[in-house]
């Protein structure tokens, strides 16, 4: 049987989400929604929540969420038709599917070319004489047999050795030469990574695709060298060790970010297999989301100098600006991983990584060391600085409290950019300011109720028709289409047909009932409405009030028309906007 779409419909809507997850591990019933412990990571306290009305889950610890078909999937690290299979088997609608042939990469010439290279290097520094030399500088930094044939660590000898083995296997010169390993000089072939160490860097499906080789003889001004990009390798794009760690990464929670290759060989002798390398100080936007797909909390452990420093700071606000958790490894040394080993032993770097503080207290730290606080305008600008930081937090108590603690260092009061004002939301007067996690939430709000209840979706469209947040105001447009199409909206539905990674990370999002409510509610919409209407009249008045200072001289006329607008905006938020 073909898998079409109509198929994989039938079997999601005949499936219940809770009975299916119930089938593998045991559940526990919590208000309408139920929990359990999470199968992902190493989870000892529930956190894995399944929405029977969205029919979606989601853990918030590991991160790992979706619909029925997602779960059967990762839990049996199956395929996605054979997870469509496996649910129809057990809600007794059991299908056959068309066995998909396996297709052979365009890459896996090369793929083949680099695994015999790999494969030769690790026989010529494991069981040759020509190894002998680059085996003792690896067994005196403390790497072993073991943690060699882990990492598939080899040796490049001089005299074209490398060329001449995959010449002599059948390889042809233009893929070594594609690949990056070999380079065509007057007198012929030679070796790109002749007398040096070779650590070879895969994928994220574990194909080789690059090398990074290092001088052990100390003879060479680079101590490493790497492949040139080419079709397989984009330097930023690859994280090193990824295809190792990212199972160990889920289910312990969350991955540890360092520098180098030898830094992750270094936790690995230390124990942690949940490393990767960004191989560089930077951490690029193709790294970030390869992170983002590894775990939840991402911890970052770069060197303990000043440039290590550094890294961790723009590094964790990058992250932290993509709404992941960040945690710095308090590196009070000036050592890299590696170094801590080799002076202090393994029991120091287990001791280190131990030591993972929040993000903001690594950067409220850091700041502080490096400001006077003896001066008015150092504590300023840490003020002003840490301030922006603190306000991506999305938890409103762990923004105020390390406001707080700002300011028993700086002296300092954050200025309120925003007045503090009365506002109706899910029908409680309260004194709230408005922050960005509170019109995520009035969003969420809205997404929520427009998928349970066509009514809420009439409403939202009637008083609203929009969101601020383009993935927001995308899955808005996807729920109206699916309304549009089956006359009923399904998350778990949408979930399946969208190939966007940030619409799905929403919609498990949106599976959460402790925080939204479970049921078409009138009042919340209307609040959360009301919520978006009021930050554009913000946006509008911050906009007004620009434009008024810029026409008030050279257009007094324009200047009055904005003046007029701005005061009736005000009137309708409720006061003085400065």
């Amino acid at each position: 049987m073909k898998l079409t779409q109509d198929v994989i419909d039938d079997i999601r809507n005949n499936a219940n989400i809770v009975d299916v997850i119930g089938h593998y591990i045991p559940l526990v019933k919590k208000g309408k929604s139920y929990s359990a412990l999470c199968p992902f990571h190493d989870d000892h306290d529930p956190s894995l929540s399944i929405s029977e009305d969205k029919q979606i889950y989601k853990c918030f610890v590991c991160g790992n969420g979706g619909n029925v078909f997602t779960f059967v999937s990762n839990y049996n690290k199956i395929s996605f038709p054979e997870a469509v299979k496996e649910v129809a088997d057990l809600i007794g609608k059991p299908i056959e599917i068309d066995t998909p042939v396996k297709k052979v990469s365009k890459f896996q010439p090369y793929y083949d070319l680099l695994n015999s290279m790999i494969a030769y290097g690790n026989y010529l520094l494991s069981a040759s004489k020509l190894g002998q030399d680059a085996l003792k500088y690896l067994y005196e930094r403390g790497i072993d047999d073991e943690a060699i044939k882990y990492f598939q660590i080899g040796y490049n000898p001089e005299k074209n050795v490398m060329y001449q083995y995959l010449k002599k296997n059948g390889y042809r010169d233009e893929d070594m030469l594609k690949t990056g390993i070999c380079r065509m000089l007057q007198n012929g072939m030679a070796d790109v990574f002749y007398d040096r160490i070779l650590f070879p860097i895969h994928n994220e499906y574990g194909e080789p695709i690059a090398f990074t080789a290092r001088d052990f003889k100390g003879i060479s001004e680079a101590k490493y060298i790497n492949s040139n990009e080419n079709m397989l390798y984009t330097k930023g794009d690859h994280l090193y060790n990824m295809h190792r760690a990212k199972e160990v990464s889920r289910k312990a929670g969350y991955v540890l970010v360092c520098e180098g290759v030898m830094d992750v060989i270094a936790y690995y002798r230390a124990g942690k297999e949940n490393v990767v390398a960004t191989l560089g100080t930077a951490c690029t936007p193709k790294q970030i989301e390869l992170l983002k797909n590894m775990a939840k909390r991402i911890v970052l452990s770069y060197d303990g100098d000043n440039a290590g420093q550094l890294a961790n700071l723009k590094v964790g606000e990058t992250l932290l600006n993509q709404g992941m958790d960040v945690y710095v490894i308090d590196n009070g040394t000036t050592l890299d991983p590696d170094e801590i080993i080799a002076q202090y032993g393994k029991n120091a770097l287990r001791d280190l990584e131990a030591k993972q503080i929040p993000y903001i207290e690594y950067a409220m730290k850091y700041y502080k060391n490096r400001y006077n606080m003896q001066n008015y305008e150092d504590r300023k600008a840490m003020t002003i600085t840490m301030s922006a930081l603190i306000e991506k937090l999305k938890d409103e108590y762990d923004r105020e409290n390390y406001l707080n603690d700002l300011y028993e260092i700086t002296k300092i009061r954050k200025r309120q950019t925003i007045r503090e004002q009365k506002t109706e939301y899910n029908g409680k007067v309260a004194n709230a300011a408005v922050y960005l996690d509170g019109l995520t939430k009035a969003e969420y709000t809205i997404l929520s109720q427009i998928a349970m209840s066509y009514k809420a979706l009439d409403s939202y469209q009637r008083q609203l028709g929009f969101l601020l947040d383009e993935d927001h105001q995308k899955l808005a447009m996807l729920i109206i289409d699916d309304y549009r199409k089956n006359n009923k909206c399904s998350l778990a539905r949408i979930y399946d047909e969208t190939d966007d990674d940030r619409i799905k990370n929403l919609i498990t999002d949106l599976s959460v009932p402790e925080t939204l409510p479970g049921e078409y509610d009138e009042e919340s919409l209307n609040g959360a409405i009301a919520r978006v209407k009021n930050e554009v009249k913000q946006k509008r008045v911050a906009d007004l009030k620009e434009k008024i200072s810029k026409t008030v001289t050279v257009d007094p006329e324009k200047a009055d028309e904005y003046l007029r607008e701005y005061e009736k905006l005000i009137k309708e938020l409720g006061g003085d906007n400065g």
